[in-house]
């Protein structure tokens, strides 16, 4: 395409040249035809051929050698004689041009192409009274050669432009678009691995190039992003599933601790019940109170079919069982699990009352007196010798409640934060941390609540149930 470019203007130019300095050669033969014309016609005014012809060989070594001339006379009938010529290359045959100009009377010009191109001007004059007419031709051969030779340079010239502009281009391509093409493409091979491990493409060669290799390390950057994000949400699955298998064997863990708790409890008290029974067998003072002595049993006895209950229900179903919605006196049961631990609150030096009768809730007996027994054993663990527990059976705001208020040391803000928390206990070695936790899940299911109360000395619990007062 270069080629033809560059080609096609040398053409042109040649061309336009070629045509004005034809244009030039026409004018020049015109001027020359006319002043040889009137040379001729001052020269001889008697229209002597030898008088002309001599005329003609003077003129012509005036003259380049592209330039011929010769001249006619038409004495008789406007028939034309040959007068002279300039040289022998001239015929004495008269042309059409020297016809046409006779008849005419005005100068004819006319082209001539083949074998000897130029242009022949005839000239219309009079030697004396004679018609004459005067012929001068002027070759273009000269013009012809040069503009094929031109031509010819001008082909050589644009192929070797061609060459030298097919060589630029490549040169410069190879640098310009070769080299940032092959870095972006080693970079994308390189980068088959993934993205992670894929290279930065080299920012090199024009803007655009430039551009696409900052476009393409900017996604590379993102899916590597992205790749990491992957790997980092598939490990946080993998440990979200182990985390899930944990919690699962946790809950079976503290169901079971849970279990054992809720049983160890009860049995530790009613060991201390039977070491009671034993004692006053032995001292012949079961006879002297059997009202007393058959009461206790009942105590022991109750304790071990809810513990019974516990291990039973919890072996179908794996967790606790269900509360039963009935109507119960919580006085009542305060008494009760009062009465069950008086072993224990003998052993630790406590004294504990229970006050308010006709406080009616709905609820699971057993659930509240296991309750109650977590909350008087802990105040028994926490009190010192000397100390006092008061439960009070009442209500507010519509439902039932029981509070159990002791006049211990109480408990710091960052033990009152966790109280809940399974496994957390400031009992060392004697406590499973599982006692506050099993009773506000056991208020809860039975549609209550367990809460810490402020107190300004000691600790201070309140239960809450449904009301069962149906007045």
């Amino acid at each position: 395409m270069a080629m033809l470019l560059v080609l096609g203007a040398n053409q042109l130019a040649t061309t336009w040249s070629e045509r004005s300095r034809l244009e030039d050669y026409r004018l020049e033969t015109v001027e020359l035809a006319h002043t040889l014309a009137d040379y001729l016609a001052n020269l001889e005014p008697r229209a002597q051929p030898s008088t002309l012809a001599q005329g003609l060989l003077g003129w012509s070594k005036d003259r380049i050698e592209e330039a011929h001339a010769r001249v006619f006379l038409a004495p008789r009938d406007r028939m034309l004689a040959f007068a002279g010529a300039s040289d022998s290359l001239m015929g004495a045959a008269p042309s059409a041009a020297d016809l046409d100009a006779l008849k005419r009377g005005q100068t004819t010009v006319v082209r001539e192409e083949g074998a000897s191109p130029g242009w022949r001007a005839a000239v219309p004059f009079r030697s004396g009274a004679t018609p004459a007419v005067v012929e001068v031709f002027v070759s273009t051969r000269r013009l012809s050669d040069w503009a094929r030779e031109e031509r010819r340079r001008s082909f050589l010239l644009a192929l070797g432009a061609a060459a030298l502009l097919a060589f630029g281009v490549a040169a410069l391509t190879a640098r310009w678009v070769g080299r940032p093409l092959r870095a972006l493409s080693l970079a994308i091979e390189a980068g088959r691995g993934g993205a992670s491990a894929a290279p930065a493409a080299a920012e090199i060669g024009p803007t655009e190039f430039r551009g696409l290799a900052r476009a393409y390390n900017a996604l590379t950057g993102a899916l590597a992003t992205r790749e990491r994000e992957s790997a980092a949400r598939a490990e946080l699955l993998s440990l979200e599933e182990r985390a899930r298998g944990f919690e699962r064997t946790a809950l079976v863990e503290q169901t079971a601790s849970e279990l054992a708790h809720e049983i160890g409890t009860p049995l530790h008290t009613m060991s201390g019940n039977l070491q009671l029974l034993r004692d006053d067998l032995a001292a012949g003072a079961a006879a002297d109170h059997p009202q007393e002595t058959a009461e206790r049993v009942a105590l022991v006895l109750s304790q071990i079919e809810r513990v019974s209950g516990v291990v039973r229900r919890g072996l179908e179903r794996g967790a606790w069982p269900p509360p039963h919605a009935d109507t119960l006196d919580l006085a009542e049961a305060a008494r009760r699990m009062v009465r069950f631990l008086e072993p224990a609150l003998a052993a630790g030096g406590v004294r504990a009352s229970v006050l308010g009768t006709g406080a009616p809730a709905i609820g699971d007996a057993a659930f509240v007196e296991h309750i109650v027994l977590n909350l008087v054993k802990n105040a028994i663990e926490a009190l010192p010798r000397g100390g006092t527990i008061t439960l009070s059976a009442g209500g507010r705001d519509g439902r039932a409640t029981l509070d159990v208020v002791d006049d211990g040391p109480g408990m710091a803000d960052e033990v009152k934060s966790r109280l809940f928390e399974p496994y957390r206990t400031t009992k060392g070695a004697r406590g499973t941390g599982l006692g506050l936790a099993v009773s506000r899940r056991l208020a809860e299911a039975q549609g209550g609540t367990l809460d810490l109360v402020a107190a300004a000395r000691g600790t201070h619990w309140r239960l809450t149930l449904p009301s069962g007062d149906r007045a």
